[in-house]
């Protein structure tokens, strides 16, 4: 025959709470005891960071279309509803003040199909789903912010067939390498192209 347990009660000290193994009150002071053990503070800080939100009209049309994140005093993120559905399609995420990282939603499917990287508040990189494919088919390279490189996908196979060069400040495209028969090889290029070309789709 099983034999009955005793129940467990939890007992810190005199005077402090007591309850069995199922109390909600024992439940909280046994959680408390191992975070404080197996959780490093920081990461306990960050847990129950306390997140504020102040949503602001732009457009003064009544309604709310920018979101701004704060944790304690710092910014941490921004969104905006830039076609007014009441849904954002673009989230950036700060970092001592500064863009880190952004992704917009383009169709409204919920899915980010530009996704920038930022150094500095200024553009490094930029990975983009022209085709709302769920796959990557476009990617940009910056050169101290400015638009330098960038390498496309064009029929959506998965490979790179398509190397355009940006100029006088990443508004003029002075040269490029295109495959014009997906074989894998260039069929065509214009302009002084670099004599290596080491960046690749990531």
């Amino acid at each position: 025959m099983e034999k009955n347990n005793p129940p467990f009660t939890l007992s810190l000290s005199k005077g402090d709470v007591r309850g069995s193994a199922g109390s909600p009150r024992t439940f909280v002071w046994i959680l408390a005891l191992v975070m404080a053990l197996v959780v490093p503070l920081g990461a306990v800080r960050t847990v129950f960071a306390v997140e504020r939100v102040e949503p602001s009209d732009t457009d003064k049309d009544g309604k709310p279309d920018e979101w701004r994140y704060f944790e304690g005093q710092a910014l941490v993120r921004v969104e905006r509803d830039r076609d007014h559905d009441g849904k954002p399609e673009v989230r950036i995420w700060m970092k001592d003040g500064k863009p880190e990282h952004s992704e917009v939603d383009r169709n409204g499917d919920g899915k980010p199909d530009i996704v920038r990287f930022l150094k500095e508040g200024k553009p490094e990189r930029e990975q983009a789903d022209l085709n709302f494919d769920g796959k990557l088919d476009a990617w940009t390279y910056y050169k101290d912010g400015v638009k330098d490189l960038m390498i496309m996908d064009k029929n959506f196979d998965g490979q790179p067939d398509a190397w355009f060069y940006y100029g006088q400040g990443g508004t003029k495209l002075v040269a490029g390498s295109i495959d014009e028969n997906f074989d894998g090889k260039p069929d065509r290029t214009f302009g002084n192209l670099p004599k290596e070309e080491s960046r690749k789709p990531w």
